[in-house]
């Protein structure tokens, strides 16, 4: 029975890579994944710092093979631009990977207080925080507190790390608020 759940996953598996177009692509085949050596040493800085670059197989490291992607896969094909919309909460615009990336509304004049391109949302020059005016609000203490259950075993530790940590986010946003004025 375990062959026969191998085999119909191994042909479920060629059925998807082939109908995708990509069959040039390989993956480990099921029934080697156990067989893969793992790395038993400890990760030196620059894997620990690069782990998501790196290829199980080659590495010894369960990375996502990125390297390996760039130098077998997409070597020698031209990239395109492409634009991603991010739904999400919690993003840092600032971050430096996101510098001269992230989309500008170009019909927005930043912080002047009007809806200059009259979509409905005022200084909307990078989108729009719909969770409104919220610090850590993907944090899970900030959850535990936003529900009001006193009760909660977790709540009079969430309410110390919330009075521990708001004055350092407040401190931050402040400095962001002068920078920009």
């Amino acid at each position: 029975m375990k062959t026969l759940k191998v085999l119909t996953a191994s042909a479920f598996s060629a059925f998807l890579i082939s109908s995708c177009g990509s069959a040039d692509i390989l993956s480990t085949p099921i029934e080697n994944i156990d067989a893969t050596p793992l790395k038993v040493s400890e990760l030196t800085k620059a894997e620990k710092e690069n782990w998501g670059h790196l290829d199980l197989v080659k590495d010894t490291i369960p990375g996502m093979s990125v390297d390996k992607a760039y130098a077998e896969i997409i070597k020698n094909k031209k990239g395109q631009k492409v634009i991603v919309a991010v739904i999400d909460s919690g993003i840092d615009i600032d971050h430096e990977d996101l510098d001269d990336v992230i989309w500008t509304n170009t019909d927005e004049i930043p912080n002047n207080g009007i809806d200059d391109d009259k979509n409905g949302y005022i200084d909307d020059v990078h989108g729009w925080n719909f969770l409104g005016d919220g610090y850590n609000e993907q944090l899970e203490f900030v959850r535990i507190l936003a529900s009001g259950d006193t009760s909660n075993p977790d709540y009079a530790r969430a309410q110390a790390e919330y009075d521990a940590e708001y004055p350092k986010w407040m401190e931050r946003k402040t400095r962001y608020e002068q920078i920009l004025t």
